[in-house]
């Protein structure tokens, strides 16, 4: 082979170098490539799920809400904290069941068939953010404080993403304990997490770390750990929660046999527009459903009203047509009056079967049987028709109600409009939960021929299991 010349020397060195820069770039290439698709642990995914999941359980502490059952009075004495969220009706269902049935199974029914709901002022609400901490193991709970005499129940939320949410319900006493609850968004379904795992675990054991990862004694959950399902969950819980929008926030996410509740009812409505969009703007201003017992004749004299106060979502029910009293009307004549009233409701809107309130409240034996079903009545009377003074009329609400009451009021009267933005203050100032009639006894059997005057014990009038009804001699 004949000698390079000199200036095929300078080719060569110039194609052999870059030959050599073109392997180092495709080398640090493959390098690259290689940890992207292959990131060593810590240095990329943990970042990203840990800001996932705090995004996680910010949005999810925008969204739930905060409930608390305190009592020093009772015997156990009471201090449960739990949180609600709307629209997983099934979780919440689920959390209430496990609640009533620790405080039945610790003594707190007082040997009764329910519960008799506590007032507990809003002021022992916890913030939503202590029930979506950023880290929760068995090294984060709190020191046991096992007292026989108290029923000490919390909520908190261990994980959330996509589609799941994975609650524990910690009992610190009178019997330390924890039950998982796993729940699909998706179809609002709640059931045991313990088919998250593969074998049984203890679920005071079981936590999550601050990327969402669910631990067994603050080591990850392996993927023996987990069942298909848990692993299904779990990759879920790496990603954004998706949290479906609730229907109806008015309505509290626990039933009246756990929460205080209080029925606001207002009778011989619709009036005039103006006094009837008062007490419509005061509670939406307080979030709050009401019940109106409607006359006949003033749904057809009103139609507008009629239809404007059944859009908002409230409650509407049968006053009969021209405020009859009933035990002074023959039964035939009785049922014309709820038939005609009943029409003029389905006119405006109304769906459901109307509930009937008697006028005065003046039932017999055989107008009660008359009526077909049961009898709404009240356990206050706010006396609103005969002072006509805003004042009074929220004094009462605010000296006499109490969980479980019906308070009476009059829609048809400027004074009592005026009174609403105050009585609404005023019963959640107190604790009680504003619900709708139907919601405050919800639960408790409808009788006919039956009257019914409040919920719980706190008067012997009131309906409960033991006593659903009042039935005229």
């Amino acid at each position: 082979m004949s000698p390079l010349s000199p200036r095929d020397t300078l080719v060569y060195s110039v194609f052999a170098g870059l030959s050599a820069l073109t392997a180092l770039v495709l080398l640090a290439g493959a390098v690259v490539t290689a940890i992207r698709d292959d990131p060593a642990p810590g240095r990329s995914v943990e970042p990203a799920q840990r800001t996932i999941a705090a995004e996680n359980r910010d949005a999810l502490s925008a969204e739930l809400r905060s409930y608390a059952v305190v009592s020093d009075e009772r015997a156990p004495r009471l201090d449960v904290h739990t949180f609600g969220l709307p629209a997983a009706a099934s979780l919440n269902a689920a959390i209430e069941e496990h609640v009533l049935s620790l405080i039945d199974g610790s003594g707190g029914f007082a040997d009764r068939a329910a519960f008799d709901p506590v007032q507990t002022a809003p002021v022992h609400r916890w913030p939503t953010t202590a029930f979506t901490p950023a880290q929760t193991s068995i090294a984060d709970a709190p020191a046991s404080r096992v007292d026989p005499r108290a029923i000490d129940i919390s909520t908190r939320v261990l994980a959330s993403g996509g589609k799941f949410v994975v609650t524990a319900v910690d009992i610190q006493s009178p019997h330390p304990q924890t039950r998982l609850l796993l729940t699909d968004l998706a179809h609002d379904s709640t059931v045991n997490a313990r088919r998250l795992f593969a074998a049984p675990v203890d679920p005071a054991a079981v936590g999550a770390d601050d990327t969402g990862t669910l631990t067994i004694n603050d080591a990850a959950a392996s993927d023996t750990d987990l069942s298909s399902i848990g692993d299904r969950v779990q990759k879920a819980l790496h990603s954004s929660l998706e949290l479906p929008q609730p229907f109806d926030l008015r309505s509290p996410d626990f039933s009246c046999a756990l929460l205080p509740c209080v029925a606001l009812t207002y009778d011989d409505g619709p009036g005039e527009a103006k006094t009837e969009q008062t007490i419509l703007d005061a509670a939406d201003e307080a979030n709050i459903r009401l019940t109106y017992f409607f006359l006949g004749k003033n749904t057809d004299a009103f139609p507008e009203v009629a239809e404007r106060i059944i859009s908002a979502g409230h409650e509407v029910d049968d006053h009969t047509f021209s405020h009859v009293q009933m035990d002074k009307t023959a039964s035939a004549t009785l049922r014309r009056e709820l038939d005609r009233t009943d029409r003029s409701l389905r006119s405006v809107g109304v769906k459901d079967e109307p509930l009937v309130r008697p006028p005065y409240g003046a039932l017999d034996k055989r107008a009660a049987h008359a009526l077909g079903g049961p009898a709404i009545i009240w356990d206050v009377d706010t006396g609103d028709w005969q002072h006509r003074d805003a004042k009074k009329t929220v004094r009462r609400v605010q000296s006499l109600t109490r969980p479980g009451s019906i308070v009476l009021m009059h829609s048809i009267h400027p004074s009592t409009a005026k009174a609403a933005p105050q009585v609404f203050s005023a019963v959640a100032d107190k604790g009680l939960y504003a619900v709708t009639v139907r919601e405050l006894f919800s639960g408790i059997e409808w009788k006919n021929g039956g009257s019914y005057f409040c919920r719980g014990y706190g008067d012997e009038l009131c309906s409960n299991p033991e006593h659903p009804a009042v039935m005229k001699n």
